[in-house]
């Protein structure tokens, strides 16, 4: 699913240079895992947690492990993989909140929030992308939970996404977490909206956050 203000406009299948796939190729070694071969574990133990600046090469790497129907699909655009790791650099800002889901210790999936500037009632866009080997497996689910979670705790009471009219997984997603769905020329808008925050929403989002780092602490340990 594409962010409406941040898709980008420029870029293309081109061909990297050979710096650049040698780059690619380092982030690969670094922050790759190969892919399990055994992709059945629950997603019970799958840790949700914020990506921070820190994350960038593992959100690099990861953008670079989507296949190019998984990058049309998150970017609204064809894109190299390359190209996408690129825009890894920008995500980072202020405004928005990524997070991550790690089912096999290694970033699978993402998810993208950024609140519209200016925007009353406060309003945000959210995009996804899940590795193409662990689709259709309720990772997408448990980020979608933790974005509309967020989204409330910060008082956004309107979270927008957009998808092409073939990426119906996404669109059943939505529509399980009571999205309505308005198709657009090109594209499938979906709008959630959101209650105020309460002591158990909030409570949700440190308890995810704790685990994560209770978990983070455990793998350094081992």
């Amino acid at each position: 699913m594409s962010l409406g203000n941040v898709q980008l406009k420029k870029i293309c299948w081109n061909r990297p240079s050979n710096a650049a796939s040698q780059h690619s190729r380092q982030i690969t070694r670094l922050y790759c895992q190969p892919p399990t071969p055994h992709v059945d574990r629950p997603m019970s133990s799958t840790i949700v947690r914020r990506l921070l600046s820190t994350d960038q090469r593992r959100l690099a790497a990861h953008f670079q492990r989507l296949d190019r129907h998984s990058l049309h699909a998150r970017f609204g655009a064809g894109i190299s993989p390359y190209r996408a790791s690129l825009y890894a650099d920008s995500v980072f800002t202020a405004e928005a909140l990524v997070y991550g889901a790690f089912p096999d210790g290694c970033l699978r999936a993402v998810a993208e929030l950024r609140p519209l500037p200016n925007a009353w009632p406060k309003r945000a866009e959210a995009a996804f992308s899940v590795e193409p080997r662990w689709q259709g497996r309720g990772i997408g689910d448990r980020l979608m939970h933790r974005v509309l979670t967020v989204a409330q705790n910060r008082g956004i009471r309107e979270l927008h996404l957009l998808c092409l009219p073939g990426n119906l997984r996404m669109q059943n997603l939505a529509q399980k977490h009571r999205a309505r769905l308005h198709r657009l020329p090109g594209q499938v808008e979906a709008h959630l909206t959101r209650p105020f925050p309460t002591p158990f929403s909030i409570t949700q989002e440190m308890a995810g956050e704790y685990r994560a780092l209770a978990d983070a602490m455990f793998q350094w340990r081992r």
